[in-house]
């Protein structure tokens, strides 16, 4: 249904109310007789030109400061629309209702009710319409006046902003002076700082002020990602906000110090471990965001362990406010010091918009443009958010407009934080409709809050803030296709930043969407009235009688009356609570009244760990959306009856689902639905034909779920079927009808595996589950039959992109799959009995095997191979160079594995490779390893259990892997030396485990003389940043942050036993230690911040000298805490 929430002043909004407007008539008179109403309807259809009129007339966002008539008037009129809205959705609901029930004749009784509001509120449509006439007058005060003009507000702040250490914009341009400044200031001796010093104890504090959008928290993340920042200081990173929370604030200074949650609650007991760690090596404090300038005892609470670090110790604070700067020096007892930050020189604000303009897939001309948009660069006044989001703003927009844009808006353009936001709300006036509702409704959640693309559009769509009616109609058959477009719009336009992190569990790349700090002010101040956060009960005071959507950020701060309160919010559609975990009963009684009281209600989701028992859940017909972390037997009686729904996300709360759970399977217009819900039994999945996702959907044969049930489910996108050795004929597996479900983007087949294996039917049964040629990814797993199913064989599957075969026992031939063009990923996986890989070739030499022998022809555009547990295959071509794109090479268990090529000795790994394992290859182990030269990209290394390597290589060698940062050796029995891998400077973590020749050669360490390492690790007073040159030469180019050993007498081998940077040591063979390594600990203790040892029985003692803790000393299995110190 098409969002009423379009009424911002926009012209779409006209067309979508006459839409409803008709529609509301229309089912009046299908429904009943319509006498009087013919009046009513030409009445509202002629004043929406008039209304129209007020739209777009009209700046919405500070219109209660302009007029409170008008701004009450709008409300009205919207509150009558969405009552017309709420009435047809109800008629909807009823008419999807009797198709479940088979109802062939419409039940008027059961409408009656509805049909009475809905013409009530056309009648109310009409007065409010007819009042049109004395509002114009009003609105004439704003025609001509432009959207941009200032707004007289008090931006409101979040208290949830989260930055980090780590650069988060990868273009840095400029600010060549202020960080000569700051590095300047950084490298001041002891002495030099005194002259600022107004006592002793006290560490020296620069201030960084400049208004919001001026590049602070960049410039900041930018100086201490410096290599000679990290090399001497120890970074911490604190984001303050607006929120100066003491014990907060320690928490995280301890935190960031050590990568470990203090286990203390006791304030006192985390400041003396901070004041312990802070003794030994120089720190840089890095407080982003301060907004306190008032509470100076705060400020000396959070500084008062930190007057004791090493001289040369550094505070760096970013703050809008002087006064903050005032604040922080006169706490700590310093002079005031502060680098003002002033906007962008012209030349370094054109290189960033020309960046953000003409960079990226599809950028505009740049040859007829650039003159142009110089000229507007150079107008901006060297904000830089001010220019990313100008140059989103253009970056679609056509000749014409920028230069309307350069003669005319930018006018408006200030240097002032108001006319940074004035350039925010220029931009935000000028997105379409659909792209300024969904960007209103990301103000509920907190800043930098982590977004993710499906969930997003999910909860657009569940709150009814999307529709495909219309122009996007034409465009787009799925309403997700529509919300992704408006998301990449939004990103495009910079209204939203697109980031990149690693999933801890899948290891995979995930990208997430946040929100600039201005861009959430922003979206805060546009959707005041329509969207509230609240996180205490304060807060309701403010929230208006005309909210729609309500986000409850932490339900455990209220009071049951306070949440009663919420019950006034008559016209809620969105609801999002979220808590600490559970609730009691009586707080969880009253939220669930205030969700079954919000009658308008479309979105639901609540992360409480409580079950829902909502048992009047089936009376908000409205509902589109529910996520509940649990609900129970009763709540799920409710769930079934809601005909609207598109989205169902929630675990039970019993051992079995009751029968009316089935019920789910009516709602025919559900997209989403989580199947743990259902744990026995057949659940009809047959008429859910708007299904877009179905996973672990079991076969169970004659007596439950059929494969035939998903014949009509066309329009999926991903399907996970198990049990598919319950599928009992050919004629079953072909009315699944898989090659018809043209949508279809991911498939997993999956056989459970079984003895009665049935010679040959597994084989047909694949061949007639045959997808459609679109599918991109493909999972089989389990398969029981002989062979590659003739639609992978005779490559009628030609989009795949990734492929995936594992636990096929009984295969012994796989095709070359050349003919799969497009394929990046190639997992082999425990595939027992494989031996051939493709057909021996007549036309090449080099890669003609004997017939006896497998060959492999792999795909130049390929990204991932992954080859495991194929234990009998023996040979395979190699071509490896000529994949000039493979990003992960992952060879494992394939013991018999060799290599016949006519390159042996040449370079066979393409230099694209960024991730190399390499675990019981055979022949292969070796020589993949010596083309290990010239692979600049190679960022993980990984050898295990590899019996031919003896060395690593040369010198030369490590050189070149200038990216590597993860390399692990692991049960390399025979390795006796560690070559060259002193020589790798660019190593973060290393793990080396069971090489037992190693470990012969290790047990009479020689101990490095304690002066030479102290020498080499550029100790004493020399370890100070010099200006003119601030790196001390070492004797290894290797320093490891986290290193992992089997025993520790491992560090007694070069170039380990020179290592003394390293921030993390695990020992994990700790049986036979009665000592820790001492030597090895004292050369590293500058920069040690943990250390973990496993199974340490015989332990008797901990090298505790002058009684002041380093760091943390895990003991297992023991679980003892404990701490060491330096010793000098």
């Amino acid at each position: 249904m098409p969002a009423v929430a379009a009424l911002v002043g926009k012209s779409f909004a006209t067309a979508t109310i006459t839409f409803w407007l008709n529609k509301a008539f229309t089912c009046l008179t299908d429904y009943c007789k319509a006498e009087g109403l013919e009046d009513v309807k030409s009445r509202v259809l002629r004043s929406m030109n008039k209304v129209n009129a007020v739209l777009n007339a009209v700046d919405t966002e500070n219109i209660k400061e302009k007029s409170t008539d008008l701004d009450a008037w709008l409300w009205l009129f919207r509150d009558a629309v969405e009552e017309a809205e709420d009435a047809i959705d109800e008629l909807e609901y009823y008419e999807r209702s009797d198709r479940a029930k088979n109802h062939k004749t419409a039940k008027q009784f059961t409408r009656r009710g509805t049909l009475k509001r809905l013409r009530k509120a056309m009648e109310s449509l009409d007065k409010v319409a007819t009042d049109i006439l004395p509002i114009l007058n009003v609105a004439e005060h704003f025609i001509g006046i432009s959207s941009v003009s200032q707004p007289q507000v008090n931006w409101m702040i979040s208290n949830d902003r989260v930055t980090g250490s780590i650069m988060t914009e990868p273009y840095f341009v400029g600010r060549e002076r202020e960080k000569e400044r700051i590095l300047r200031w950084l490298t001041r001796k002891s002495d030099e700082d005194s002259e600022i010093v107004m006592g002793s104890n006290h560490v020296p504090i620069l201030s960084i002020v400049g208004h919001g959008g001026m590049g602070k928290t960049t410039l900041a993340q930018h100086i201490c990602d410096q290599d000679d920042v990290r090399r001497h200081f120890k970074v911490i990173w604190v984001c303050v906000s607006t929120r100066f929370d003491v014990t907060l604030i320690t928490r995280k200074i301890f935190e960031s110090l050590t990568g470990v949650r203090p286990s203390a609650d006791d304030f006192d007991a985390v400041q003396r471990n901070i004041k312990q760690q802070l003794m030994y090596g120089k720190f840089l404090l890095m407080l982003d965001d301060v907004w306190e300038d008032k509470k100076k005892d705060e400020w000396q609470k959070v500084f008062a362990p930190l007057r004791k670090g090493n001289p040369g110790s550094k505070i760096l604070v970013t703050t809008r406010m002087r006064s903050v700067a005032d604040m922080a020096a006169n706490a700590m007892g310093v002079e005031r010091d502060y680098l003002e930050l002033e906007g962008l020189q012209q030349d370094e604000n054109v290189k960033l918009f020309n960046h953000h303009v003409f960079s990226g897939p599809n950028p505009p001309d740049n040859e007829h443009l650039k003159p142009i948009g110089d000229q507007i660069a150079e107008q901006l006044g060297g904000c830089p958010l001010v220019t990313k989001v100008v140059s989103g703003h253009l970056r679609f927009m056509s000749p014409e407009y920028w230069d309307r844009f350069l003669q005319g808006s930018l006018e408006h353009f200030k240097g002032t934080e108001d006319g940074i936001m004035e350039a925010l709300r220029l931009s935000y006036n000028h997105l379409p409709t659909e792209l300024q509702i969904c960007f209103r409704y990301c103000s509920m959640f907190p800043q930098d809050y982590e977004f993710k693309k499906k969930d997003l559009v999910l909860m657009w769509m569940g709150s009814g803030l999307i529709s495909l009616a219309g122009k996007a109609g034409k465009t787009f058959t799925r309403l997700e296709d529509f919300g992704e477009l408006i998301l990449s719009q939004l990103t495009s336009k910079s209204f939203f930043e697109m980031k990149f992190k690693v999933d801890e569990h899948s290891q995979r790349k995930e990208e997430y969407y946040v929100m600039h700090g201005l861009m959430h002010e922003l979206a805060r101040y546009v959707s005041s009235g329509e969207y509230a956060a609240i996180i205490d009960s304060t807060m309701l005071e403010n929230v208006e009688g005309t909210i729609r959507h309500l986000r409850i950020a932490s339900i455990d701060k209220f009071s049951t009356e306070d949440v009663k309160k919420i019950t006034h919010f008559k016209n809620l559609r969105t609801i999002i609570i979220d808590g600490p975990g559970l609730i009691n009963k009586d707080m969880l009684r009253t939220v669930e009244n205030v969700i079954e009281n919000s009658k308008s209600l479309r979105l639901l989701r609540s992360n409480l760990e409580n079950a829902y028992h909502l048992p009047k859940l089936a009376d908000l017909k409205h509902l589109r959306y529910i996520n509940l972390y649990r609900i129970s037997s009763m709540g799920i009686c409710g769930l079934a009856k809601l005909y609207h729904l598109l989205l169902i996300d929630c675990l039970t709360d019993w051992g079995e689902e009751p029968r009316q759970a089935r019920c789910i399977g009516y709602i025919d217009h559900l997209r989403y639905v989580n199947f743990e819900l259902f744990r026995s039994g057949e659940f009809p999945v047959g008429r859910l034909t708007s299904l877009q996702e179905l996973h672990k959907y079991r076969v169970q044969g004659s007596k439950g779920n059929s494969i035939t049930a998903i014949k009509n489910l066309t329009n999926l996108l991903e399907l996970e079927v198990l049990g598919l050795e319950n599928v009992e004929s050919v004629e079953e597996a072909d009315n699944a009808k898989l090659n018809k479900k043209k949508y279809l983007n991911s498939l997993f087949l999956s056989w459970s595996a079984r003895a009665d294996v049935e010679s040959g039917k597994d084989d047909l049964i694949l061949d007639h589950l045959e997808p459609h040629p679109s599918i991109r990814n493909l999972k089989i797993s389990g398969f029981c039959g002989a062979r590659l199913p003739v639609w992978i064989e005779n490559v009628h599957v030609t989009n795949l992109v990734s492929l995936e075969l594992a636990r096929c026992l009984y295969w012994e031939h796989l095709p070359s799959f050349g003919g799969l063009k497009y394929l990046k990923k190639l997992w082999l996986e425990c595939l027992p009995n494989l031996q051939q890989i493709g057909q021996p070739s007549n036309t090449s030499i080099d890669s003609y095997l004997p017939p006896n022998l497998g060959t492999l022809i792999y795909i130049g555009t390929i990204h991932v191979l992954r080859i495991n547990d194929c234990k009998k295959l023996e040979s395979l071509p190699l071509s490896f160079k000529e994949m000039s794109e493979l990003r992960e090479l992952d060879i494992r268990n394939c013991p018999t594995l060799r290599i016949i090529s006519s390159d042996v000795g040449n370079k066979i790994l393409p230099p694209s490779l960024e991730k190399l394992v390499v675990k019981q290859c055979g022949d292969l182990e070796l020589v993949l390893i010596k083309s290990l030269h010239g692979l600049s990209n190679l960022s993980e290394l990984v050898l295990e259990n590899c019996p031919g390597l003896e060395y690593l290589p040369s010198a030369d060698v490590w050189k070149n892997l200038e990216s590597l940062k993860l390399m692990e050796i692991i049960g390399c029995e025979n390795l006796t030396s560690f070559g060259g891998l002193g020589s790798l400077g660019s190593l973060i973590s290393l793990k080396i485990s069971s090489c037992s020749k190693l470990t012969e050669l290790s047990l009479t360490p020689q101990a490095p003389d304690a002066a030479a390492a102290e020498g080499a690790c550029g100790g004493g007073d020399d370890d100070d940043i010099q200006e003119e040159n601030p790196v001390m030469p070492a004797a290894s180019s290797l320093h490891v942050d986290y290193l992992e050993v089997d025993i520790p007498s491992v560090l007694n081998i070069d170039p380990l036993k020179s290592l003394c940077r390293t921030k993390g040591l695990v020992i994990g063979c700790g049986r036979q230690m009665e000592s820790l390594p001492e030597q090895w600990l004292l050369q590293n203790n500058r920069h040690l911040q943990s250390l973990k040892v496993q199974g340490a029985s015989l332990l008797e003692s901990l090298p505790l000298g002058s009684g002041e803790a380093r760091s943390s000393i895990t003991l297992v299995p023991s679980f003892i805490y404990a701490y060491f110190s330096k010793q000098y």
